[in-house]
Order: C-alpha cells, then structure tokens, then sequence
C-alpha cells in the first residue's frame, strides 16, 4: 500500500526534525560547557583560597587562628602536619583522606564527589610538624545545575518543536496555496467538463516559480481550448459538407440496385447502399455530437412512456436481430414515465440493442429492464455476449474507440455509438456505466434523475 502525505505535511516534518536535532546538539554542547566551565571554576577557586592561605602563613606574624574567620575561606581548613583538624570549615568526609601536596583531584566518597586540594607548610608556629591547608567543596552544587539545565532541555526542546511544527505547516499551506488552486481548477475541468476555467491569479501575487507555472498552465488550457474548438468546428463543418455528397450517393446506390439486371450489379449496388448507409449513420452521430459539444443541440423534454419507447426500439431491431439469432426480452411495466426527448432517448436505447446484437452469442438474449425509485429512474439494457475486458471499460466511451478486430466494420462499427449514448444520457443531466466480464456478457445502466 502506498504512503499518502502531502507536501506541506512532508516539508514540515523535514525541517522540524532537522530543527529538533540541530537544538538537541547546541542544548547538549551548551550544558556539557556549562557544566565544564562551572567545575572549572571551582577548581580555580578553591586553589586560589589554598594557596592565599599557604601565602599568609609564610608571613612570622601571621596565625591561621586570624583566617577562621575569614568569609573568604569558607571552603579551607587547617590541619597539623600529623593530620590532626585545627581551625576552618571541618568537613567529616574528607577529614580522613590523606593529604597529597599541591595536587587537585575529584574524590567520591558515599557517592559524594567533592574537589580537593592541599598544599603543605613545614615548620612554626607551634609544634604542629608542619602544617596541611585543605581546600575542599562538594560538587552536588554543579550536578544541580546539570539536572536543571537537562530538566530545562526537556521542556525547551518540545515547545520549539511544536511552535515550530505550526508556523512551518501554516507558512508552507500559505505558500503552496496557489498549488491548491491549480488543483481545484483541474478538478473543476474534469468534473464540469468545462475548458473555459483558468487558474486565478491575483494582480499583487509574487512573481516566484509557482506564479510562472500558473501563467504557463493557463496558456497550455487557452492552447487546448482553442484546439479543440478547432476540432468540433472541423467536425462540424465536414458533417455538413458530406451529407448532400452523401444523400446523392445513396440515391444513386438505391436507383442502380432497382435497375440493375445481373446478380453481380445487384451485388455491387447494395453495396454501394450498405456502405453509403453507414456512412449517413456516421455523419449524423458525428452532426448531434458536434451539435451537444457546441451547445447547439435542442432537448425537448416531455413525459415518455418507457415501455412503449422500447417497444418501438425492438421492433426497430427485429430484422437485425433475426439475422442473428438474437431473442430481445422486455421487462419494463406500463406507464413507467420519465421527462425526458424521446427521439434522443430512443436512439441512445436502440445503440444499446444493435451493440447487444452485434457482439452477442448466437443464439444470444438480450433483456431490457426498467425500475424507477423516488429519486431516479434505472434502465439496463444487458446481453450475454462476448464481454468487454476490465482494462477497456473506461475507454469505450471514447470516440472512434473500438475494442478489438472483433468490433470491425464486419458489424458498421464506427465506435462512435457508445460515446453518442453517454452524450446523449450526459445532456439528460443522468449518467450511464457499464459492467462486463468476458465471455459472460455486458450490462449498460442508464440513470436518469427526476
């Protein structure tokens, strides 16, 4: 199963995640060095403290009684060269420690970790032996402020994301919003069938990339529009100038086969009728085609009897019918009334039927049904035939579209037959669909509105 996303959805999913990792890395780097920088800083202090007491102790009348009191040292003790605790700030879990000389370590002691530093001082006053200076702080103060910084992140990092996900999705919907148009606009032509709608460009719109695509998208419709405009009047205008050649060709077929005297004349003029025949059903489909395309053609809407209409049709099939074997069954109830113009409505029923005929068995059956509900009336018009293959179902509406070898002129086939009866079921405002499997047979369904 394909992935559906759309753009918008996908370029902001892009650039968050980008974004979520670009924050996650400069949070991390900036606490990592926040972290570093404040235990760096500690280090230093508390060095600095030892060593200015180490410096004052030097002096002969200096005594380490006079910086107890002392603000300044507040993280210093004073101990005798035996190791014994004299005077400063005494701290229990480092007061056992051995004293190393002018050496700045990390201790944990009870999953404590403190920053420890001692410097050494021979000789008086007093019989001390000498004595230590101990600097020592713990380092919860700079874990704290990792656990905050990290408790920061965590919040931080989700609102970034969720502000940034929202203005990213509302400023790409706002620029892509011309491409929503060109979609409506395309939808709109499908649907409506109507060549005339152009994309809506604003005088004041920013001349980017989808404002050229717009323009050029516009003008490729005008160029379509134009084009095809050009074909129907091209169908229209030939439709016209071949009926009279037409009409006399017939004539002149008809009156050969009346005087013909030879089997072999008679044969050549039916011909030449059969054919001229053909021909005249072309040029008139093409005519009401070219006639609905151009919004030309009359629709004169009255109250038809649906079984009398297909009466009428059947009967205008028997003799094509017999020829093939073909039994055509009725099952549509008297007074089943639509609105609707009988002679195009017939003539749409009576294609359904020849195409029953022309492509089903022999022999085949042909049955034409009729059921009305409050909002619709449904017509089916079903063979037991050949069948039409799945990949060719939406094509047969198609003009001159034939299937296979099999619907050839050997029927009159144009393929124009299918694609009059969905114009003529289109300007009913109705609609007609078809349901077929090979060698089992072909159901037309017309449905028209009330």
């Amino acid at each position: 199963m394909k992935k559906f996303a759309s753009i918008k959805t996908r370029i902001t999913i892009w650039y968050t995640t980008l974004l979520f990792i670009l924050v996650s890395v400069v949070l991390a780097l900036v606490a990592t060095l926040s972290y570093q920088l404040s235990i760096d800083n500690m280090e230093k202090s508390i060095k600095v403290q030892v060593t200015q007491i180490a410096d004052r102790l030097r002096h002969p009348r200096e005594s380490f009684y006079n910086v107890e009191s002392n603000k300044e040292f507040k993280n210093v003790s004073i101990y005798s060269g035996t190791g014994e605790y004299i005077v400063g700030q005494y701290i229990y879990d480092v007061s056992e420690l051995p004293f190393k000389h002018d050496v700045l370590r990390h201790e944990t002691i009870d999953g404590k970790e403190y920053i420890i530093y001692d410097i050494f001082r021979p000789g008086p006053p007093g019989d001390f032996h000498g004595l230590w200076i101990r600097g020592a702080e713990s380092v919860d103060f700079s874990n704290m402020f990792g656990r905050s910084v990290f408790t920061m992140i965590l919040i931080v990092i989700p609102l970034i994301l969720i502000l940034t996900a929202l203005g990213g999705y509302y400023i790409t919907k706002k620029a892509f919003s011309p491409v929503n148009e060109m979609i409506r606009t395309a939808n709109d032509i499908y649907t409506q069938n109507d060549l005339k709608q152009r994309i809506p460009i604003s005088r004041d719109a920013r001349k980017d990339e989808l404002y050229s695509l717009s323009v050029t998208l516009n003008r490729m419709l005008d160029k379509i529009e134009t084009l095809i405009k050009q074909e129907k009047q091209f169908t229209s205008d030939a439709s016209h100038e071949l009926r009279t050649p037409i009409s006399v060709i017939l004539a002149q077929g008809e009156y050969l086969l009346d005087i013909a005297d030879t089997d072999k004349e008679k044969e050549l003029a039916k011909d030449i009728v059969d054919k001229a025949n053909q021909v005249s059903t072309l040029v008139s489909r093409l005519l009401l085609l070219a006639r609905i395309d151009q919004s030309r053609q009359k629709l004169n809407k009255e109250k038809v009897d649906l079984s009398v209409l297909v009466d009428i049709a059947i009967e205008g099939m028997t003799d094509f019918a017999r020829q093939k074997n073909t039994r055509i069954a009725a099952n549509v109830a008297e007074n089943t009334i639509v609105l609707a113009d009988e002679p195009l409505l017939k003539s749409a029923i009576s294609n359904l039927i020849s195409n029953g005929i022309k492509y089903g068995k022999d022999p085949g059956t042909i049955t034409i049904t009729a059921t009305q509900t409050d909002d619709a009336t449904y017509i089916t018009v079903a063979d037991d035939g050949i069948g039409i293959q799945k990949e060719h179902l939406d094509k047969i509406w198609g003009r001159f579209y034939r299937v296979d070898d099999v619907r050839n002129d050997a029927y009159g086939s144009s393929g124009l037959g299918l694609s009059m009866v969905k114009s003529i079921i289109t300007l009913h405002g109705g609609d007609i669909t078809v349901e077929s499997e090979p060698d089992c047979g072909t159901t037309f369904t017309i449905t028209l509105k009330k």
